[in-house]
Parts: structure tokens; sequence; C-alpha cells
């Protein structure tokens, strides 16, 4: 135990330079708060989602991802104690007026120049220990007040209990009250609520998103780009929003701008490698097949294409979605038609449409065959299907 109440037990510190959390320990081991420390992306993300921590202090420009979205990502964590994790940012240099913004949106986290002095230490470890204790207060009343009523559909009810919390716990209050809304499908009521708040304070990033999000709910995509654009320009790396903002270009018929937020949400999410294949479907879905191909060409390898398509039919085919497996076949074939791997997807694609029996599909298993075959002549298993298919269908 901590000698101090007041003070985490144990806390988690992430930093490129391990010196950093060697210092940190030994500055804490008379406190008896355990120190566990990582240096790299895969570690530290490893340690949050297997151990217990308080508190955790992220390296603000930390290499591998900004401790600000390393911080967005836990705070939509499963575990509901650990999106109520205590953060503490530890910057080496002077903050962006994006990045103060962002920290401000995101709200409740602690700031720390490094080196980390030790007077500074156990003041900075107890505010972040008591916004853990009031985002978990917060969220357990959430949990049993206000989630009840929502089920019940009294959003009235519910209603009433956040606007009675916001002298209590302030701003937390408010966007419980837009959620509220939100969560209820009562978009144009969020939308009004959230305009009216705006008045107030026109300034507040948070509001601005929300007005942004509820157009887009609504269907009003032009009259959303403008609020998300501002809010992204007044604290950009904002994950949920990018999201938001690459639908919305989407839906305005702006591929360009939408692929350019792509970018940044992949560099964004390097332990999610598959993500731009998230980003090719959307191209995709929204009829811009051309900007999907040019943008898989530039961030994917040519092996790398082929596999998840591939992969990704076969998977559809056991389920019996023969339909949807030739869709992802056929995604493949318009990255690098000619490539030589390119023959796993036409057998494949060959088996795919056997499964279907008619003359036509067979005609065209046949073709995908001998395409096949034709990329890899010593391909057996495509030498003995096409010879078995050829006795059904000559």
């Amino acid at each position: 135990m901590a000698e101090n109440s007041n003070l985490p037990t144990k806390i988690l510190i992430i930093d490129d330079d391990p010196s950093v959390g060697m210092a940190l320990e030994n500055a804490l081991a008379r406190h008896k708060i355990a120190v566990v420390k990582a240096s790299d992306l895969e570690t530290g993300m490893y340690k949050f989602n297997n151990e217990r921590f308080e508190v955790v202090i992220v390296e603000l420009e930390f290499g591998p991802l900004p401790g600000l979205a390393l911080i967005q990502k836990w705070r939509a964590h499963e575990v509901m104690e650990k999106r109520n994790t205590g953060f503490i940012v530890a910057t080496s240099s002077q903050r962006s007026a994006g990045q103060d913004n962002l920290t401000k949106e995101l709200s409740d986290i602690e700031i720390v120049a490094k080196p980390i002095k030790d007077i500074q230490l156990l003041s900075i470890l107890a505010k972040a220990l008591n916004n853990k204790k009031t985002c978990q207060i917060f969220s357990e009343t959430k949990t049993r007040v206000i989630d009840p009523h929502l089920k019940q559909g009294n959003i009235k009810k519910a209603a009433d209990k956040a606007i009675s919390m916001i002298p209590e716990v302030g701003n937390k209050a408010e966007r419980l009250l837009l959620n509220i809304y939100e969560d209820a499908s009562q978009w144009q009521e969020c939308l009004d609520t959230t305009v009216k708040m705006l008045a107030a304070t026109p300034n507040d990033i948070n509001l601005i998103g929300t007005a942004g999000r509820m157009h887009m709910k609504l269907g009003k995509f032009n009259e959303a780009k403008p609020y998300l654009e501002k809010a992204d320009q007044l604290a950009p790396q904002n994950i949920e929003r990018l999201n938001e903002l690459a639908s919305m270009y989407l839906k305005t018929k702006d591929p360009v701008k939408s692929v350019g937020v792509f970018k940044e949400l992949i560099k964004l999410n390097p332990e999610s490698p598959d993500y731009k294949f998230d980003a090719f479907k959307m191209l995709y879905d929204a009829g811009f097949d051309e900007q999907a191909v040019s943008f898989g060409k530039e961030v994917a390898k040519p092996m790398e294409i082929v596999r998840h398509y591939n992969n990704k039919g076969v998977m559809l085919s056991k389920d019996g979605k023969v339909a949807e497996a030739l869709i992802e076949y056929k995604r493949a074939l318009m990255f690098y038609p000619k490539f030589k791997d390119n023959f796993r997807i036409y057998y494949n694609m060959a088996l795919a449409h056997m499964t279907l029996k008619t003359p036509d599909d067979l005609l065209q298993a046949k073709t995908f065959f001998t395409k096949a075959l034709e990329l890899d002549p010593t391909f057996d298993k495509a030498k003995a299907a096409l010879a078995n298919l050829l006795k059904l269908a000559p």
C-alpha cells in the first residue's frame, strides 16, 4: 500500500527513454508505489490491458503513437475501470495550441514537464488519482441512475437528472445531457440544445464537435462540414472526429480529402495494420473505386492486399456468402491485376463459382482455374480441380 491514501499504489510509465521510468521508480520506491515501465507501444498496450493501474504517465511525443492518441484509445476501452484511469501527459518540449486544445477537450488529463522533479511527482499523482475517482463516481452514477431511465424510455427524467447534476460536476453533466439525447436518437433535440450552449460558449470544442456530429446524424452533411473542420483545426488528432470527417467527406463527394484523413488515421492506428482495408472498403462502398485502388497502391504491398482479400473471401465462402466472397476477390484484382500471386485469388474465385453449380458459373470456374494456372503452372490443386470440372462440364 502507498503510505498516503491520496496516492496510487501502482502506476504505468510509457516513455521512449527507459531512464525516465527508472528515475521515477527510484523516486517512488520509498512511498511504496509500484512502477511498471514500457518503452515501446506493444509492451505499453499489453501491460495496460492485462494489469490494473490507477494512474498512467505517458510521454506526449511518444514515438510509436502520440500520448494523447493512446489516451483516447484507452478512454474507449471495453472495461469501465480502465476507461476511468487517471492520466498524466509528460512533455519535454513546448506544447502546440492544438495539443493544449485536445488535452482540454479530452478533459481530466494532468500535464507535467520533463524532467519530472521529485517535488512535483506526488502532487501530480494525487491529482491524477483524484481525476480517476471523479470519473469513476460519474460513470457509476450514470450507470446506476441515468441509464435505467433511458432503458425505460423516460428521456425527460434522464435529462432532468443530468441537469440537476450540473452544479455538482460541471461540464461533465452538460455533456451527459447531450449524450442522453444522442443515445435516445433524439438528434434534433441534441442539436438544438448544443446550439443553445454554443451561444454561451462559442469556442467550446466539445460542443462544436457535437454540433457537427448531430448534423451528420440528421443527414445534413454539408452543414456538418464547418463544425467538424473547425473542431479539427482547433484540436487535431481527435480520432473519433477524424472518423467523422472521413465519412463526411465521402458523403459530400470529396474522396481526396477523405483519403487525406484516412492517412492520418492509419498513423494513429499503428497497432491495427488492417485499418487501411477498412478505409478502402469505405471508399469502395461510397463508389470511389479509383481512389480506393490508388490509395491502396500507396499504402499497402501487393502480397498484403492479396492475403487480406483472399482470407476475407475464403471466410465468407465458408459461411455460405458466395456473392459477398466474389466481391472481395474482385477487389483484390483491381489493385494489381497482373500480380503473380493472384493465382490464389483466381483459384478461390473458381471454387466459389463451382458451389453455385449453374452452367454459367461452371464456365466461369473453368476460366478462373485456367487463369490461376497461367500464373502458376505448378499449382497442383488447380490442375486437379480443373480436371474434375472438365469431367462435369467439358
